[in-house]
């Protein structure tokens, strides 16, 4: 089945219209809390680099818990914003190991980046590029995953088959639609990144409190927005 853009689009922005207010509950515990109490005292000054990386991964698992609640709110609309967290909660294990696959896939990625061989030579470079594209082909075919498991209750192994399965065909308009959300709030995050520098002073090194909230809200409404639409994209390559 082809990938409705439009479709997939105007639901996500009318499922956020009409129940930000339960979205908001797992966004703000398991997103925002995390990322503004992480940006203000579990940075690299704080904790030195190897503890701060600690820390931002947990926030990244703890965040799972929040997307993982918003899908369940949008594919079972009957549940409310604390049965979907606890729910949601008991699936992050699945959907964690299911993710591994992906991390497995950019690790060449992030191992040459680590390296410097970006800059090594052209051959080099080349490689580079070809490993991203494949690792982020292979994202988008199992950018599913979470929405698998949540909506069927799936295994890890059976959730990496399904996803492979359902987004045949339809990579392109998936990395189209994701890539669209992301630039709209990467240009947002910076805007409001500016503006918190511009108003409070300090740099992005160092930034105020005020930039790292206002960083943190647009980092929430974002994994809302992606969430939204990772179900509404499973719901319609489901039907």
């Amino acid at each position: 089945m082809a990938l409705a853009i439009g479709k997939a689009w105007t639901d996500t922005i009318a499922d956020v219209q009409r129940r930000f207010g339960e979205f908001a509950l797992p966004a703000a515990a398991f997103v925002f809390m995390p990322s503004l109490l992480i940006a203000r005292f579990a940075d690299e000054k704080a904790l030195g680099e190897q503890n701060a990386q600690l820390a931002q991964a947990v926030g990244g698992l703890i965040g799972v818990i929040g997307q993982a609640a918003i899908v369940l709110l949008v594919l079972f609309p009957s549940i409310d914003a604390g049965s979907a967290i606890r729910r949601a909660v008991g699936l992050t294990p699945r959907i964690v190991l299911a993710s591994l696959a992906v991390v497995v896939v950019f690790m060449p990625v992030g191992v040459m980046y680590l390296a410097g061989l970006q800059q090594a030579s052209t051959a080099t470079g080349a490689l580079l590029l070809l490993l991203t594209g494949v690792a982020v082909y292979f994202a988008l075919r199992l950018s599913l995953l979470a929405a698998i498991i949540a909506g069927e209750n799936a295994r890890a192994a059976d959730a990496l088959r399904r996803s492979w399965a359902m987004t045949a065909g339809n990579v392109g308009r998936i990395f189209a639609i994701f890539a669209v959300f992301v630039l709209i709030f990467a240009i947002l995050s910076g805007l409001v990144g500016a503006i918190g520098l511009a108003a409070t002073g300090g740099t992005p090194e160092d930034p105020s409190f005020l930039t790292e909230l206002l960083i943190s809200i647009v980092g929430a409404v974002f994994s809302v927005f992606v969430s939204v639409l990772s179900a509404n994209i499973y719901r319609q390559l489901a039907a």
